[in-house]
């Protein structure tokens, strides 16, 4: 059996933020308790083998705190703490004293948070406790392989793995991030690389006020000037931005690549093998577009493992479909011309490209 279903949680979180963690021994919330099992006792289960009574809420609270760890910081996991009564102080706070007091951490009223905000929170909650489910499971799994829990630089031979926060990267020419097919940004909030490039690029005051919105701004020009604002863009397409405050780093370009296709009538997405070629052969031919123009020439590229977030695609999978149109942009390329990195801050998905290269122990 496998952990259970995304939506299944979505609905125990919204029933929780209501009642609060001091009604949490008499809430039945079986997602939760299945997800609680599947995390702390290593292994799928299904919602009918849950934690005992006497346990059953310290698990579900434990599991609760974990996926707010696992947002990663910042005004999302701020907001998700207060949502649930995480903060300190604020256990027994009915949900409208919560909900405001998370409002004001994002600078929205409390109604535009209740309608908006609170719905990512809830959203991104449910995908870190999945995270977490998985990544339970493969620690749990016999195999001497060992996931990377602390950043580090890993030299694979034909590509160096940089598994950290894209925030802490330094002195890689270009980075690519994954976009939607409308060359939208990730909202600033997020926990996820678009995201984060947005909120590390942007140029802000010392209290955190956003005075220029670097890629938001760069990309809407970018569409205004081919003429698909507010229209698609085909798969595949990769739109240049400047890297802002991360050029303080050494990166100097963010190439944005249009690999996500929206699924009707839902938040999901679709990436197709072919989208995933055609991105990296439009990444290739931009960067060489681009290399002289700068000073000294740009020589590295960092690339994402595409799909493996909301592309519901398999770690594995997306560094397989990676790799193979890579080395097809490689073929020809004699001396080699490009220094190839991967960037991640997922173990699991760490661990996929350990694995392609043969080296499932990371060191």
């Amino acid at each position: 059996m496998q952990p259970p279903a995304h939506d299944q949680l979505v609905a125990d979180l919204k029933t929780l933020r209501e009642r609060g963690l001091t009604r949490l021994r008499g809430t039945r919330l079986a997602a939760l308790d299945a997800a609680a099992t599947v995390y702390g006792e290593g292994g799928p289960t299904s919602a009918e083998q849950v934690p005992s009574e006497v346990f059953r809420p310290a698990a579900v609270e434990e599991l609760l705190r974990r996926a707010i760890i696992e947002l990663g910081g910042g005004n999302l996991s701020a907001a998700a703490e207060y949502t649930f009564g995480l903060a300190t102080g604020t256990r027994d706070w009915p949900v409208g004293e919560r909900r405001k007091k998370a409002a004001m951490i994002y600078g929205v009223s409390t109604e535009r948070f209740r309608k908006h905000h609170e719905h990512l929170i809830v959203d991104q909650t449910a995908e870190a406790i999945l995270r977490l489910c998985i990544s339970s499971e493969v620690r749990r799994q016999p195999s001497p392989s060992r996931l990377p829990r602390t950043p580090a630089v890993h030299n694979l031979g034909p590509v160096t793995l940089d598994f950290m926060p894209v925030e802490m990267i330094t002195g890689i020419d270009v980075i690519v991030s994954s976009e939607n097919v409308y060359l939208e940004a990730s909202k600033i909030f997020r926990n996820s690389l678009s995201a984060a490039l947005r909120r590390a690029c942007a140029e802000s005051t010392e209290a955190g006020q956003v005075i220029d919105d670097v890629i938001q701004r760069e990309l809407t020009q970018w569409l205004r000037a081919h003429g698909r604002l507010g229209l698609p863009v085909a798969p595949g397409t990769v739109a240049a931005t400047d890297a802002g405050r991360l050029r303080e780093a050494g990166v100097r370009r963010i190439y944005h690549s249009a690999v996500a296709v929206p699924r009707a009538g839902g938040s999901e997405y679709e990436i197709a093998p072919e989208t995933v070629a055609r991105a990296v052969n439009n990444v290739f031919r931009l960067a060489e577009q681009e290399r002289s123009q700068f000073e000294p020439p740009l020589r590295s590229i960092a690339f994402p493992l595409f799909g493996a977030g909301r592309g519901g695609l398999e770690p594995t999978e997306s560094m397989s479909w990676l790799w193979a149109a890579v080395e097809r942009e490689l073929h020809d390329s004699v001396p080699r011309r490009w220094d190839l990195h991967i960037i991640t801050q997922s173990p699991r998905d760490a661990q996929a490209v350990f694995h392609h290269f043969g080296q499932d122990q990371a060191s």
